[in-house]
């Protein structure tokens, strides 16, 4: 019969079926993990660097944990800034005024406000009177000798003239003797700025204090991994170093407090000297700047050259840490993120700055496109004069190499 179905030709068409489900769930699950593998590696996710990079620690120290007694700061100190001034931290009352910080800064500004623009009339106001007085007098002069010639019109005119400044010179001596006004304004704010000044000056102190003791604490930490490092007869010891110096360095960037992180920057960049230098590992160093330093280019403000925390310097350190474990992608990507952050703060020199250095990174890597393309992005030509006159040779080199 026609309607009757052949049993054994259903097998293979749900066999054939449930093949293409299975495939198909295969090649999304191939997709996604790609996806998340790319997007963990490229670039790698500071805490995946960080995390295997532990992990080979701990592999060839033979070390459970690298805990080491270190004074991090308090919680409260390490607690992220609210915004606030840092005149408002404590609960402490000012000796003269008996007022919180809150409180004197509400009251000091609109008093200083209200005296300072009754300080600038003042001044111009007798500024004006100064001005002035020779005016009257020479207007007094024309008067007298237009009465004798008995000129009318011209004698009308200059009589006007001399009540119009008269009136005015009445109206600016009545401003300039306020000054006594003004005295008694800047006595009633004296106490109050008295009370700011010992707040901010008290600020000033503990923090100062806590800076120190937290550079000390750091020095100490240091000097002691360099004996350690010294008299260590294996590399599992000095891994071991190196992961201690890592513990307190990851504990520290973990602060809201910049200034806490700066020492964690630090003690990562000694990390990775050890690294290079006592365990000749230069891809341990490599990975120290790529999950520890180069994430906390923010705190890269500072305006000295010779500071660690001067943008050029802070990012030729990590160029330079890379460049030595022979990784060049990895010197691109940092003067890439040095580009990228100018660029957000709308920082033109620091831009072409960090174009030029990817420009020669690009040349030095056998990539004469890019370098070209890197010069010719360069906005103050005046500044790079040298590297400019490379291009010519560098496009020739990078026809060739079509």
């Amino acid at each position: 019969m026609r309607g009757d179905v052949d049993l054994k030709e259903i097998k293979p068409l749900r066999f054939t079926g449930r093949v293409r489900q299975i495939t198909l769930v295969v090649v999304v699950l191939t997709v996604v993990n790609f996806a998340t593998w790319r997007y963990l590696t490229h670039p790698p996710k500071p805490w995946l660097v960080r995390w295997k990079l532990d992990r080979y620690l701990k592999s060839q120290s033979h070390a459970s944990h690298f805990k080491v007694e270190f004074p991090f700061p308090s919680k409260a100190e390490m607690a992220p800034p609210q915004g606030k001034s840092g005149g408002e931290v404590g609960p402490l009352k000012g000796s003269r005024t008996g007022k919180d910080f809150e409180a004197l800064r509400e009251e000091y500004m609109p008093l200083k406000l209200a005296a300072l623009r009754l300080e600038r009339g003042i001044v111009q106001g007798e500024t004006e009177l100064k001005a002035n007085a020779p005016k009257l007098e020479a207007l007094a002069r024309q008067i007298a000798e237009t009465q004798t010639a008995t000129e009318a019109e011209k004698l009308t005119s200059l009589q006007s003239n001399l009540t119009s400044l008269r009136a005015q010179q009445v109206a600016t001596e009545k401003l300039a003797a306020r000054r006594p006004e003004l005295l008694n304004q800047e006595q009633a704010l004296v106490p109050l700025l008295d009370d700011l000044w010992a707040f901010q000056a008290r600020v000033k102190t503990e923090a100062a204090s806590s800076a120190s003791a937290l550079v000390q604490a750091r020095d100490r930490l240091t000097q002691s991994a360099e004996e350690k490092l010294s008299g260590a007869s294996s590399y599992e010891g000095m891994y071991r170093v190196i992961g201690e110096e890592l513990f307190v360095a990851r504990g520290l960037l973990a602060s809201g407090n910049p200034e806490h992180r700066k020492q964690g920057v630090n003690l990562a960049f000694t990390a990775s000297r050890h690294a290079s230098g006592y365990a000749m590992n230069g891809t341990v160093a490599a990975r120290i700047c790529e999950g520890y330093i180069l994430p906390n280019l923010d705190l890269a403000t500072e305006s000295n050259r010779r500071s660690t925390f001067n943008e050029q310097t802070f990012v030729e350190q990590c160029a330079n840490i890379f460049q030595r474990n022979s990784e060049s992608e990895n010197v691109l990507m940092t003067y890439q993120r040095a580009l990228d952050k100018a660029q957000k703060a709308q920082n033109p020199a620091q831009a072409d700055w960090a174009r030029s250095q990817m420009a020669m990174s690009y040349e030095q890597s056998g990539q004469p496109k890019m370098a070209v393309t890197m010069i010719q992005e360069i906005k103050d030509t005046n500044s790079y004069r040298g590297l400019l006159r490379r291009l010519p040779r560098l496009k020739q080199d990078a026809a060739m190499a079509k």
